[in-house]
């Protein structure tokens, strides 16, 4: 199956014979990142992630935590991970969700007219990854992750002008986090939790 018959606003998951229904809207994804650099056991930062992405959460209250980190890694497979994960190619060294927020913004409503704070709560994380991912060279983000990977040429006793310029560039957007911002970051980040759970509990 391809994106435009996989992604769907609302995916249907079944833990044995519960129903569960599931909205990845991309800021709940993105909180969810936020959720997990908190200093909580694994087990609440599953229940909380779990709070955040099933609509009909009241069912949560019958599954064991097995049960839970079996929930949250089909929501990983059905609704998080992308065809280009899957590929293995990832470029999420070069731009952070969280810290690139206002240059994505602005990119979107540039590209799309899309205002994001609006699409809050309404946007699929997969429609927004697949948006990302097209935004125009003319855009902010398009023209940081350019400059971020940018290669800085070798001096040659005339260029030291566009050296400094560049690094300069490089110093002034270059990210400012450690890392795990992307979706990279956000599968280590689901993994990351089934492993806490099995810890603590």
């Amino acid at each position: 199956m391809g994106f435009l018959t996989e992604t769907k606003d609302n995916t249907t998951i079944w833990i044995g014979n519960m129903k569960f229904i599931v909205f990845p809207a991309f800021d709940v994804v993105l909180d969810i990142q936020s959720l997990c650099k908190e200093d909580l056991p694994g087990t609440m930062k599953i229940q909380h992630a779990l709070e955040m992405l099933v609509v009909n959460r009241w069912k949560l209250s019958f599954l064991d935590m097995r049960k839970k980190e079996e929930l949250l890694r089909e929501i990983y497979k059905k609704c998080i991970i992308t065809n280009q994960n899957r590929r293995g190619h990832q470029q999420s060294s070069v731009f952070d969700f969280e810290y690139d927020g206002e240059y994505i913004y602005s990119s979107f409503m540039l590209d799309y007219g899309m205002d994001l704070f609006e699409m809050r709560g309404r946007l699929h994380w997969k429609k927004f990854i697949a948006l990302f991912k097209g935004l125009s060279e003319k855009t902010k983000m398009r023209e940081v992750m350019r400059i971020r990977t940018m290669e800085i040429p070798q001096y040659n006793g005339k260029n030291g002008k566009q050296i400094q310029d560049i690094q300069e560039l490089k110093s002034y957007y270059g990210l400012q986090v450690s890392g795990g911002g992307g979706q990279e970051g956000l599968d280590g980040l689901f993994s990351a939790l089934e492993r806490m759970a099995v810890k603590d509990g």
